[in-house]
């Protein structure tokens, strides 16, 4: 007898329900929906262009940096479209990349322990060990907490806030930062990445970047990634959550991450390729529409037709790192590799970080001006971007100085959108094939749900 579940996902960001179908024990299918509609690509149509740095920040509480990022690199590839040269000082570069980074860093940081460890103490007793990862009460927890204000600290003495900062305009950025500004953002860093040896690893972060496999790093380590592995094997999560083994990263931030297409090889990024496809969404290309077989807010987006996972496991294995390669040799594009990912990003971006604070010249400008008025610009014009979640792409059509047509894919799209008529989404093949509705839940969440972005 078929047997219909259907969950509202907590501990996300906004709303997801996952509606399960069983058949003699097993989920013979799965669906995600995105039940609400929020419409930002409708209410920037018709606006001034530069009002898209105000508003597109907004889809979302806890990337809305990313958004301003690939809102900016799509009003600046406007200008090099119509063929007027735009100057960015490395003095700008630099500090965009260190704010994206420290948003990312505590996305990832809440994410593991607000998120993920709560589902794992479901699985076990509690036991005195474990109650540090107790929500609310527990010591781990509290710290993640707390770390993961620290770090966006940076974000506010660069940006003047957060969420939601517009800092970052075409031609660098309205901020001017002295030399104590980046003596405080070097010492946050500096506390965060030994928070992050002393809680996380259990190790100083150059013994870290040298290991290659889990076990070597589970014989090492007893502190908190420790602690999640040993649970998973404990509870077979290892052999759960398998996608597509495709991966997709749109853009490069050097060495950190690397732009690309893997599919067993892997190869450039052509943005050509790239299609949405609206067959299961209400919200198609003639209008709304709620026939039967639509499910959710979302479309789904297709790279040469195929579902790619995008995100920090796919960020790792397109940068070809050795220890997330072998990973994918030993566990496959699973529950384990796709959450150790985001924690090893971490430490990667917060090494970056320092090192790009370091590079400031206080002495170089923040901004240099255009030349030419961006009202006088006509054209359509791409922004990519790399966002806590994975891979964000804007499309700007501009006309009479006004914005024509809009057009936002997320990573949460990517990954957690509907299906097509080939195949299903990432994360609904995922799931399909499990025995148990919490593990199920667990695997949706390791991509790391926001149902605001997936409708925005």
């Amino acid at each position: 007898m078929v047997k219909i579940q259907k969950t509202i996902l907590s501990r996300v960001e906004g709303e997801i329900e996952l509606k399960l179908i069983w058949e003699k024990g097993i989920i013979k299918d799965a669906f995600i929906i995105a039940p609400n509609f929020r419409g930002f690509e409708f209410i920037l149509e018709g606006k001034p262009i530069l009002d898209s740095l105000i508003i597109t920040p907004r889809v979302c509480g806890i990337c809305g940096h990313a958004h301003l990022m690939a809102t900016v690199n799509a009003l600046e590839n406007l200008y090099k479209n119509a063929g007027y040269n735009i100057e960015i000082s490395k003095k700008a570069n630099l500090i965009r990349l260190i704010t994206l980074s420290a948003e990312i860093v505590q996305n990832h940081l809440r994410w593991f322990y607000l998120f993920v460890f709560p589902d794992l103490l479901k699985l076990e007793t509690y036991t005195e060990d474990l109650s540090e990862y107790i929500p609310i009460k527990g010591k781990q927890w509290q710290k993640a907490i707390d770390f993961s204000s620290k770090i966006v600290k940076v974000i506010a003495i660069f940006g003047g806030q957060w969420p939601h900062t517009s800092y970052s305009i075409p031609g660098g950025v309205v901020c001017d930062p002295t030399t104590f500004d980046i003596t405080e953002s070097i010492s946050i860093v500096d506390s965060m990445i030994k928070y992050y040896e002393e809680n996380i690893i259990g190790m100083k972060y150059e013994n870290y970047l040298s290991i290659e496999d889990y076990k070597e790093f589970i014989e090492k380590s007893d502190k908190d990634l420790s602690k999640f592995l040993k649970l998973c094997f404990k509870h077979n999560l290892h052999k759960i959550g398998k996608a597509y083994n495709r991966f997709l990263t749109v853009s490069n931030i050097y060495p950190i991450f690397s732009q690309g297409a893997t599919k067993r090889k892997k190869y450039n990024f052509n943005i050509k390729k790239l299609e949405e496809i609206d067959t299961y969404s209400f919200l198609t290309k003639k209008g709304i529409d709620f026939n039967g077989k639509k499910y959710s807010w979302a479309k789904a987006v297709r790279y040469e037709g195929f579902p790619y996972e995008t995100g920090p496991l796919a960020r790792r294995i397109n940068n070809k790192d050795k220890l997330f390669l072998n990973l994918l040799a030993d566990l496959k594009d699973t529950y384990i590799p796709r959450i150790w990912a985001r924690i090893d990003e971490i430490i990667k971006l917060l090494l970056a970080m320092k090192k790009w604070l370091q590079e400031i010249d206080i002495k170089e400008p923040s901004y240099i001006k255009p030349k030419k008025n961006i009202k006088e610009l006509e054209g359509i014009a791409y922004g990519l971007c790399e966002a806590a979640r994975g891979s964000l792409i804007h499309k700007l059509e501009v006309k009479e100085g006004k914005i024509k047509k809009y057009d936002i894919i997320t990573p949460s799209t990517w990954n957690l959108g509907p299906r097509c008529e080939k195949y299903l989404s990432p994360a609904e093949k995922a799931i399909i094939g499990l025995d148990n509705s919490l593990i199920a839940e667990m695997v949706l969440r390791s991509f790391d749900v926001c149902s605001v972005c997936t409708t925005h």
